[in-house]
């Protein structure tokens, strides 16, 4: 907080009662009226004791950060302009914005390391990083590129034990240790120590547009206990690394975070990428906290170490009843996630997208995922675990990560899966993997599910104590393999209008394969409209999916199954075609 003197006089030249408000401060004088609601601030050209107008522009955040700004307010960064600074939103109504011609203006929050100490084995050290008040250690980039990230452990020697040139890693708090593919005298290193690039915190109406935040040490965006509070077109990469727990050391950060009892938040047209954790994560982690309305739009993340979309209520040590309502996520186009430059987080993370109550900490419901797709994780596709609710997933692409769509819940009652008008297709495990032994089941419609590399749908896990229906879904192999599996008997379940490729041991159900259709309806009286044949798509093994003429399933789906229409936006006829595409 700065000390701040104001005289407060009427203008006579100005209309009758309009207030000319003339402040100073440490940084200098600097007058607006209260009506004043756009503020410029130009790296290059401005000045802290400026009034922040467009032709008078301040230079820094921190001046924006201290400054009394009214609610409405737009602050306009100069594109072109860079600033290794961190944003702290002042107050609410307050609007981020870009002017000028050029690339983005750009928020980095590191800094150049220089003077680096052989430690001998091609492994070096730099001084200790002089870090202020509310700043943090976290990524290191080598001319521009990042780093690999290795966890600390004992000591240098054993932390760097067989890691790859390229590498660093950090001795909490200050010390950077790195091993480079060349002498450090020929590289310029960079490290980030800026907390976060935006920050706000219980504020209403901020919105951040049209910037690019960089090399952060937490998180790009954080809003916590933010009510409406919006990120639009704008660039979040190389960030996280901080530690924000020392013993045992627990490394943290992601490119937009929304905390605890956050409200009506949206992120549209964002690109993510690699950040240390999660591209976008919606989470509590704090005890009777309520976040409800987060809408995620149109954007591209990848290279996330923990989870391109992380929607989380944790634990954190024994945190409880929080909840999470109405998450809607449309439009996305996430990748590579757990193969950035921190790697897949903890050994077991590197999701596509991962929707997970922790146990007993709260709930989550009314996740609904539309027209997104996802390739390329360590991991899985999509996520599921907890007291999570219907998940409800349309229109989906997930292709290439460990399993497609996992769904474990080793004990709760309420996770449920809806997959509609979706492909899945040429993942390295299972396509769909349901494995929770009490939850509220699943519905596949309209699917088609390929080529996933050990079964297409597999059930291991169910009591038959919720819902089990399987409907008008295509199930294809290009060669031979297991459409569709189950372990337990499905009691109750609806398993029918599908299209199967013919192959051997295609179905495999409580204990008994079957090679053909009529041999699975007579033992089990499933399938009463099902078929095996000729499926017929365009090109399945290089990912079209479209029917042709000849295929046996157009028109086999049942019209009751409640899903308008197909993975091209297309409605589908009555009776529908199986799959995911209406034949027309």
């Amino acid at each position: 907080m700065i000390s701040v003197s104001c005289r407060i006089f009427i203008a006579m030249i100005l209309a009758p009662g309009v207030l000319l408000i003339s402040c100073s401060s440490g940084g200098g004088a600097s007058s607006y009226s209260q009506e004043q609601k756009q503020f410029y601030v130009d790296a290059v050209n401005g000045s802290d004791s400026n009034a922040g107008t467009i032709s008078n522009p301040w230079q820094t955040l921190t001046k924006v950060s201290a400054s009394a700004i009214p609610f409405g307010s737009t602050i306009y960064l100069r594109r072109g302009s860079v600033w290794y600074e961190q944003l702290t939103i002042p107050s609410s109504g307050i609007t981020i914005d870009s002017y000028g011609t050029g690339p983005l203006p750009r928020i980095d929050g590191s800094k150049e390391i220089t003077g680096w100490t052989s430690e001998g084995g091609g492994l070096y050290s730099s001084p200790a990083v002089t870090l202020d008040s509310g700043e943090a250690l976290g990524n290191l980039s080598e001319n521009g590129v990042m780093m690999s990230f290795q966890t600390w452990t004992a000591d240098a020697a054993t932390t760097f034990s067989g890691a790859p040139a390229g590498s660093f890693s950090y001795q909490y708090p200050s010390t950077l240790y790195s091993k480079p593919a060349s002498a450090p005298s020929a590289n310029v290193y960079r490290a980030s120590i800026k907390i976060s690039g935006i920050t706000a915190k219980t504020k209403s109406d901020i919105i951040v547009k049209n910037v690019e935040i960089t090399r952060f040490s937490l998180h790009g965006v954080h809003y916590e206990d933010c009510i409406r509070c919006e990120v639009y077109n704008s660039m979040l990469t190389r960030g996280g690394g901080a530690v924000i727990m020392a013993s045992p050391l627990l490394y943290a950060g992601n490119g937009v975070e929304y905390d605890n009892s956050s409200l009506n938040g949206v992120v549209d047209g964002v690109t993510i990428q690699d950040i240390f954790d999660s591209g976008i994560s919606p989470q509590t982690w704090v005890s009777n906290q309520t976040m409800s309305s987060i809408a995620i739009r149109n954007s591209r993340i990848s290279s996330c170490g923990f989870a391109g979309i992380e929607v989380s209520v944790l634990s954190n040590g024994g945190t409880t009843n929080s909840t999470m309502t109405g998450v809607l996520i449309s439009g996305v186009t996430i990748t590579n996630s757990g193969r950035g430059w921190s790697g897949r987080r903890y050994g077991t993370e590197g999701f596509g997208i991962r929707v997970i109550a922790d146990n007993e900490a709260g709930s989550i419901r009314n996740v609904k995922i539309d027209n997104a797709t996802i390739s390329g994780s360590i991991g899985d596709g999509v996520k599921l675990a907890g007291d999570i609710g219907t998940v409800s997933m349309h229109r989906m692409n997930i292709t290439d990560n460990a399993n497609g769509i996992s769904v474990q819940e080793p004990t709760g009652a309420s996770a449920k899966l809806r997959l509609t008008s979706s492909l899945i297709h040429h993942n390295r495990g299972f396509g769909v993997f349901y494995d929770s032994p009490t939850a509220a089941g699943f519905e596949l419609y309209q699917n088609t599910l390929s080529d996933n590399n050990t079964i297409n749908m597999a059930v291991f896990n169910w009591s038959g104590s919720g819902t089990a229906k399987i409907q008008n879904n295509i199930f294809y192999g290009s060669s031979p393999m297991t459409h569709l599996y189950s372990a337990p008997t499905l009691a109750g379940a609806v398993i029918d209008n599908n299209c199967y490729k013919d192959l051997m041991n295609m179905i495999g159900y409580a204990g008994m394969t079957y090679s053909t259709v009529a041999d699975f309806r007579a033992a089990t009286g499933f399938e009463s409209q099902g078929i095996g044949g000729d499926v017929a798509m365009t090109d399945p093994v290089n990912g079209n999916f479209a029917l042709v003429s000849s295929s046996a399933c157009k028109s086999l789906g049942s019209s009751f199954v409640g899903v308008a229409e197909d993975y091209s936006g297309y409605l589908f006829a009555s009776p529908p075609s199986s799959g995911a595409y209406q034949y027309h």
